[in-house]
């Protein structure tokens, strides 16, 4: 006779999910986006020495030329394509932060709402989450929520705690700013590459060359698009620049090309590196604060009085936890605090 299969109750899938949830953490390289753009942005202030040996052979399609002659690629191609990277990074940064948020409610199912996920709702529940509701925004970090005017008896404590939860109010706003703002970028080169890494032409070796230097870790990021001007709104909440390039087969049919999204133009953001690493250092401080409650609230029971919460600080590396009663609603909730 075959052996019953053994029944999948809510409790059993709950055990189940925690389990591959700590599986997937402990495997996991949470630092990784940070070191990528910490690495671009070395490889950008050091970019002569480091492709040194390589220019030649990526000079590829202008072998033929001198030295002299050819395509100034390091500071031109290369370095757009770098930070083009860099936001694609910091985009997916944000991204895994806002993913979490939204798909780790629920530790049961956390094999089959976080691993796959559509990043079309990704993108719209960032860009409608709540930034400036400070309860809001505790509420989604399940993180409890104090008026910010009522002190507690323990005046360090809710100093810290003040401190924290405007930081992480003020890093959401920055990273759903950023997430925003550099949306299309971060698509149109992930998909396709439809971006123009040398948006301002050929230069040669030489030219501008102290220029350039002096301003190693900003640029320009141009990238192609064909939506009309409404669709592009709806998609990005903003007005979008249109900038386009006119040639004589174009020139007559402009607005019917436009109507029907086959009009090729394209939007230019600048950037800077050191904003680009900022960024993906604060997704890094709220995924790394988002993962340590989530395990901590995981190894609850019914029995325990108190519960670790963890907050963040400034170094983006670290963190802190403040000790609570487990009901928020007990009476002696706001004398009962402790750093740990």
């Amino acid at each position: 006779m075959d052996q019953q299969r053994p029944q999948l109750t809510d409790e059993s899938r709950k055990k189940a999910g925690i389990s591959q949830m700590k599986v997937f953490y402990q495997n996991q390289y949470l630092f990784w986006r940070v070191a990528v753009v910490k690495s671009i942005r070395k490889i950008l202030k050091t970019s002569d020495s480091f492709y040194e040996d390589l220019e030649d052979e990526l000079c590829f399609d202008q072998s033929q030329l001198s030295p002299e002659e050819r395509t100034d690629i390091v500071h031109n191609q290369i370095k757009n394509g770098w930070l083009f990277e860099a936001v694609a990074q910091a985009e997916q940064s944000i991204e895994d932060l806002f993913s979490l948020l939204k798909n780790a409610k629920d530790p049961a199912f956390f094999a089959k709402d976080v691993i796959t996920y559509k990043v079309g709702t990704i993108s719209s529940f960032i860009r409608e989450f709540e930034t400036y509701d400070l309860q809001t925004v505790l509420d989604a970090f399940d993180l409890p929520y104090f008026p910010l005017d009522e002190p507690w008896e323990n005046a360090e404590v809710f100093e810290r705690y003040r401190k924290s939860v405007l930081m992480i109010q003020a890093y959401v706003k920055d990273l759903a700013t950023f997430h925003q703002k550099y949306y299309l970028d971060y698509c149109q080169y992930k998909h396709g590459m439809a971006v123009s890494l040398c948006p301002f032409g050929n230069n040669k070796k030489g030219e501008f060359q102290e220029e350039k230097k002096a301003h190693w870790g900003d640029g320009a990021l141009m990238t192609f698009d064909n939506y009309e001007i409404s669709k592009r709104m709806n998609k990005t909440n903003n007005l979008p620049q249109l900038c386009l390039y006119v040639t004589e087969s174009t020139q007559p049919y402009l607005s019917q090309l436009h109507d029907e999204n086959n009009l090729l133009h394209f939007s230019m953001h600048a950037v800077d590196i050191d904003e680009v690493v900022k960024i993906t250092e604060e997704a890094f401080t709220l995924l790394n604060v988002l993962w340590a409650n989530l395990l901590n609230k995981n190894e609850y029971t019914e029995a325990d009085v108190f519960r670790e919460v963890a907050f963040p600080v400034e170094d983006y590396r670290r963190y802190y936890t403040i000790v609570f009663p487990m009901k928020k609603d007990d009476d002696a909730m706001e004398n009962n605090h402790n750093i740990k």
